[in-house]
């Protein structure tokens, strides 16, 4: 079995080709592997028709594209170019295509204005995806249904994204808290991963206010030019319990993990740019998993089936960040349910490991290729 897999690149700006790159790494352990990359923030359609082009050559047996509607051009556009030609070069060269969506959007998530012509083209995109692609992966539960409002049936599999065990870091605590300027006996709490509205950014700079005797971590930087002044209003406004470190690199991020007493992942759903941010699967609470860190997140469908079906998260409400902040206090100073948070997380881990995620997609790849 040889797969392509089509991504953005596996860069610190973007989680999707991050999470590719580690998908790819478990593959090549059985399957040959080739990566073509997306440009990052491409307006030039023609690096997007080259790597479709590239994508099917050779002696390939599946292709499979990590989608998002924003790696795709701009509003997704190049999607109306990619896939109709990803699915001609199937046809005539004789490979099966399978894309996983990072992100599903339909009708009940745009907003005015023009809320029908924008849930008109979302479903276009949706329903073009669908029926070129021999299997459509989705990386939760969430999100496949959200997916299948706007389509109805077809292909669709439901893979986890997949917590990689393997490539976390052997790191003292006390030596990743002083990696940041943090005594060894500090009790912090970290958001990781990219400062942005959709992430929540502006709510853990609210907690933190509220929590002035507490020491906050926001470990990571804007993940596009676009959050560039979002992202230093931030640093900016930050409390002296707040410090912001702007991107990490492998060895910080991880320490960021290792040094954390809690992590907090506030993901924020309100409206932004005619889009509800609906959360669909969240990679920073796999390297949570991965590290047995205990997490208060926001309550969004996705974190609620973690609560639900694994008691995995405490919950807040971001509508009410001073009851968010007697529940953030009320964890942080319950070692003993921290201590079970971490024990239920890690459990998690050893259930939907990368590898085993790996496994799924080989048997995919198999079932579409007979």
């Amino acid at each position: 079995m040889h797969v392509t897999l089509v991504s953005t690149p596996p860069e610190t700006t973007s989680g999707t080709g991050q999470y590719t790159d580690a998908l790819g790494d478990e593959l090549a352990d059985d399957d040959g592997v080739t990566h073509e990359y997306l440009p990052l923030d491409g307006a030039n359609p023609i690096p997007f028709v080259s790597t479709a082009i590239r994508a099917g050559d050779g002696e390939t047996d599946v292709v499979h594209v990590q989608f998002d509607y924003v790696l795709f051009g701009p509003l997704g556009l190049y999607t109306l170019l990619v896939f109709p030609l990803l699915w001609l070069r199937a046809r005539r060269q004789g490979f099966a295509l399978v894309v996983t969506m990072h992100e599903a959007l339909n009708g009940a998530l745009v907003t005015p204005p023009l809320a029908p012509l924008k849930a008109l083209y979302a479903r276009l995109i949706n329903r073009l995806i669908a029926r070129t692609a021999d299997g459509v992966v989705f990386l939760s539960g969430e999100a496949e249904d959200r997916f299948e409002v706007s389509v109805g049936d077809g292909p669709f599999h439901h893979i986890p994204h997949g917590a990689d065990r393997t490539e976390t870091r052997e790191m003292d605590t006390a030596d990743a808290k002083r990696a940041f300027g943090y005594g060894a006996e500090t009790r912090l709490v970290v958001e990781p991963g990219y400062v942005s509205p959709r992430k929540g950014s502006d709510l853990f700079l609210s907690l933190a206010r509220r929590c002035p005797d507490v020491e906050f971590l926001l470990a990571g930087g804007p993940p596009r030019e676009r959050h560039t002044a979002f992202f230093e209003s931030i640093r900016g406004d930050a409390p002296p319990n707040l410090r912001v470190t702007g991107h990490l690199d492998d060895d910080r991020f991880h320490a960021a993990f290792v040094a954390a007493d809690l992590v907090v992942l506030p993901y924020n759903e309100t409206e932004q740019t005619g889009i509800v941010n609906a959360v669909n699967q969240s990679g920073v609470f796999n390297w949570c998993a991965a590290y047995g860190v205990p997490v208060l997140a926001s309550d969004c469908a996705h974190f609620r089936s973690l609560h639900t079906e694994w008691d995995a998260v405490w919950l807040f409400d971001p509508a009410d960040l001073d009851d968010a902040a007697q529940r953030l206090r009320r964890l942080l100073d319950d070692e003993a349910e921290r201590a079970r948070l971490a024990s239920t997380v890690e459990r998690y881990a050893r259930e939907h490991s990368l590898s085993a995620a790996a496994d799924e997609h080989r048997t995919l790849y198999r079932r579409v290729t007979r």
